[in-house]
């Protein structure tokens, strides 16, 4: 058995770093489950690609995709992806990506507590998108779902007249990048204090990830 985490890639090493010690963390407990090894793909801009890892692959291979919040990459690349991992007859299988889970919404305090801010701290989650479109609401439907007193959501695509005032702003993102700093940008800009880091680098992450995997 072979887990497969896909992961968007970046044109910023930042990102990749990231992605990478997050398969580092879970490598090993996965193997301890009987999963077999753990490798990082990417769909663009890094590499391996699906294709390049598919033909060294066999058996059963369970694929995570690295996405928070749905997009095109979730209907089309994905899918895509799957097939190519399964080239030479592994038997590829995607699992529920990270996005709409609460575990999420605890990798966000991590980052809180980290920069020094309370858990209780008013939030505002930066993601990229329309907020008209899907990463905008599923990311206003897990905080419906999961409220938290003084959060709130948008995206960079469609900002919310005053949303960054007395809040902390928190980029919706695994890993730093280009949305990332596009984020920083807008909090600076508007005077708000901003948390920097990607949402993979917490223990909330690592565990959705294994939640993701074995259930």
């Amino acid at each position: 058995m072979t887990t497969v985490l896909l992961a968007h890639g970046s044109p910023d090493a930042r990102h990749s770093a990231t992605l990478e010690r997050l398969r580092s963390r879970v490598a090993e407990p996965l193997a301890a489950a009987g999963r077999g090894s753990t490798h990082l793909v990417y769909i663009e801009n890094d590499h391996p690609r699906p294709e390049e890892l598919g033909p060294r692959l066999d058996g059963d291979v369970t694929v995570v995709p690295m996405l928070i919040t749905p997009a095109f990459h979730a209907r089309v690349d994905v899918p895509a992806a799957v097939r190519a991992l399964g080239v030479t007859g592994a038997r590829a299988q995607v699992v529920g990506a990270l996005g709409g889970h609460p575990l999420l919404l605890d990798a966000v305090d991590e980052r809180l507590r980290a920069a020094g801010h309370d858990e209780g701290s008013a939030t505002l989650l930066v993601a990229g998108g329309s907020s008209s479109g899907q990463a905008g609401q599923s990311i206003r439907t897990l905080l419906d779902a999961h409220p938290r007193p003084g959060w709130l959501s948008m995206t960079l695509a469609a900002p919310r007249a005053g949303a960054t005032s007395g809040r902390v702003v928190v980029p919706a993102t695994l890993a730093e990048g280009v949305l990332h700093d596009k984020v920083a940008a807008l909090a600076e800009a508007t005077g708000s204090p901003f948390v920097p880091g990607g949402l993979a680098d917490t223990e909330a992450v690592a565990r959705l990830v294994l939640h993701r995997v074995l259930g």
